[in-house]
């Protein structure tokens, strides 16, 4: 049998499956955080064996959240570019007002600032694990200005990218 991904492929929530393991487990291997993880990952590799009746389950969801997917798998996709308001509501049908008051309602977020958040998580990453400068990470996530860029990283982060990269971290 061949797995192609497709709209209601659901990896985000898998993802978060896997996520919740391991801060389970980062926060102590007591009895009752094994038999939560444990029972976590039982679920976790059933949506893996069981594929199909995993996408299947789908149903609960409105179409209108699963815009809000398509347009955080769009985000993702081109993080390195700058986007409009306009492009990322342009599938949806809706009017970006529509859209955004539907993205707010599903994220907590403004379809932009969930946009720049997404590109700050990135910027992180390659801070922690490259030794790019930090004017080359910012126009690695889309980011034209230097100073914007460290101005916003310090808005969401609280630090400046330098000391984000000199602080210890785990």
């Amino acid at each position: 049998m061949e797995i192609l991904p497709e709209k209601h492929s659901r990896i985000n929530n898998r993802i978060n499956l896997f996520e919740e393991i391991f801060l389970t487990l980062k926060s102590g291997y007591s009895n009752e955080n094994l038999y939560y993880a444990s029972s976590l990952f039982h679920h976790y590799l059933g949506s893996l064996r069981y594929v199909q009746q995993y996408r299947a389950a789908y149903g609960g969801r409105t179409d209108d959240e699963g815009l809000v997917d398509v347009t955080i798998h769009y985000m993702k996709e081109n993080l390195e570019k700058r986007l409009t308001l306009q492009e990322l509501t342009a599938q949806s049908g809706y009017s970006a007002s529509h859209f955004s008051m539907l993205f707010k309602r599903k994220t907590g977020h403004s379809v932009l600032e969930y946009f720049n958040l997404m590109k700050i998580q990135e910027a992180c990453f390659l801070l922690d694990s490259t030794d790019m400068k930090v004017n080359q990470i910012c126009y690695k996530v889309g980011i034209d200005d230097a100073y914007y860029f460290s101005r916003l990283f310090n808005k969401i982060m609280g630090m400046s990218p330098y000391a984000y990269r000199k602080a210890k971290k785990g």
